[in-house]
């Protein structure tokens, strides 16, 4: 498998992520990227886009979601709650804690809400895409409409859990990447939660 790493436009620079295998498959996660950067690495890999994974629904992370749907028949999965806030349409609602095979890319998705009511990470192999829920030494917003410290909290939490003791790659929706062993030394957040 092959992963990608494609960074949205300023300012905002949303880190989006394109894998694929050697069966002819391709997943996204977020779409802040002009189709033709995404269209050049499936022709180069040989593969299709078969689903988009959305973090959550803020524009920042789907400011290209139209085009792509322009041009590709790929479902889009988000949470339901973001579907429902920000009035999106042909998304396709996803669930909590659920295991999703495209291809050699074995995908389990989990609600993690308080960035947004939606919230989702995905974890990939030894990948956490977090998207604006945990950053390197911080964690997501919660000021926005939708936004809940506690939740989100009780997120971070679920993160811990589900992670245990392997030390993923922490990818989040901005800035830097991390790995879960050092976010649990140097984000206080997650050392709270860690506490409970």
């Amino acid at each position: 498998m092959k992963v990608y790493h494609l960074m949205g436009k300023v300012p905002y620079c949303t880190n989006c992520f394109l894998m694929t295998d050697n069966e002819g498959s391709a997943v996204l996660f977020d779409c802040s990227i002009k189709w033709e950067k995404i269209e050049q690495i499936l022709k180069n890999d040989n593969v299709e886009l078969k689903a988009v994974f959305m973090t959550h629904g803020h524009e920042d992370h789907r400011e290209c979601i139209d085009e792509i749907m322009q041009h590709t028949d790929a479902p889009i999965y988000m949470g339901q709650e973001d579907i429902d806030q920000f009035g999106l349409t042909n998304i396709q609602p996803l669930k909590d804690k659920t295991k999703i095979e495209i291809g050699q890319i074995k995908i389990f998705a989990f609600h993690t809400p308080g960035h947004t009511p939606g919230g989702f990470c995905f974890k990939v192999d030894d990948m956490l895409i977090c998207g604006d829920t945990l950053f390197a030494g911080t964690i997501g917003r919660t000021d926005f409409e939708g936004g809940d410290y506690d939740t989100l909290m009780k997120s971070l939490r679920k993160i811990a859990d589900i992670v245990g003791n392997q030390n993923v790659k922490v990818m989040p929706g901005h800035a830097h990447f991390s790995t879960f062993n050092q976010e649990k030394v140097q984000n206080m957040y997650l050392k709270e939660v860690l506490s409970w």
